[in-house]
């Protein structure tokens, strides 16, 4: 019996979802690791991913809460990197940070009285970057740094972020780290619901690199 065409399409879009979200993931962990190492991080990455938690994702595709791939230039870059095992400078805390967020949302998800209490926090905090008319600014930053420190910071294990106390201890820069840590987590939400899970990892790694380098090839001509 023949496999309906539609059958791929969803197939694709699956496969497509999930280096997505894999690379929004990426993309948060690494501006992590860029504050804590260097107290700063790319202003347009950060406010993408800031932006996402705002974002409602089109019916079928995770890139619309980035606003394109272009956005995500980055994340898939250095996605395409740590699936084949490529030596980077920062590829132990990139898999560290986005693991450590993965497992986080899985216990998130089971978690309805703080998902309930997240979604109110959100549409508050929505009310306020229309306010400020912007995600980044300090006070819309700050709302998404105590929300998270009042929900997933509770979760056990918690992630722990290392880097130089002299920028950690900032407390732009805390709060930066823990609103990024919230689009991790949301990125991962989308990870698990497109069909990604340790076992994709394992054995789909190579399919799963070579649909983050169509994305990047994509990207790269917007």
């Amino acid at each position: 019996m023949q496999e309906s065409p539609h059958i791929h399409a969803n197939q694709a879009t699956a496969q497509g979802n999930r280096a997505v979200a894999l690379a929004a993931v990426v993309q948060a962990a690494s501006l992590v690791e860029s504050i804590a190492r260097n107290g700063r991080c790319d202003s347009e990455d950060f406010e993408t991913m800031l932006s996402s938690l705002f974002a409602e994702p089109g019916e079928h595709h995770v890139g619309s809460l980035y606003g394109g791939l272009y956005h995500l230039r980055a994340g898939l870059h250095l996605s395409a990197k740590l699936l084949t095992g490529t030596n980077i400078e920062t590829a132990k805390p990139l898999l560290t940070y986005s693991a450590a967020l993965i497992a986080l949302e899985k216990k998130l998800s089971r978690n309805r009285a703080m998902l309930a209490t997240i979604g109110d926090g959100m549409h508050r905090i929505s009310k306020q970057a229309d306010y400020f008319g912007s995600v980044t600014h300090s006070s819309v930053v700050g709302g998404i740094a105590d929300l998270y420190g009042n929900t997933l910071s509770k979760l056990r294990p918690s992630i722990i972020v290392r880097g130089k106390p002299e920028h950690l201890k900032h407390g732009d820069n805390r709060n930066k780290v823990r609103a990024l840590l919230f689009s991790g987590v949301r990125a991962a939400h989308y990870w698990h619901q497109h069909g990604g899970g340790h076992l994709r990892l394992l054995l789909g790694r190579k399919t799963l690199h070579q649909q983050t380098l169509k994305l990047l090839e994509e990207a790269s001509r917007l």
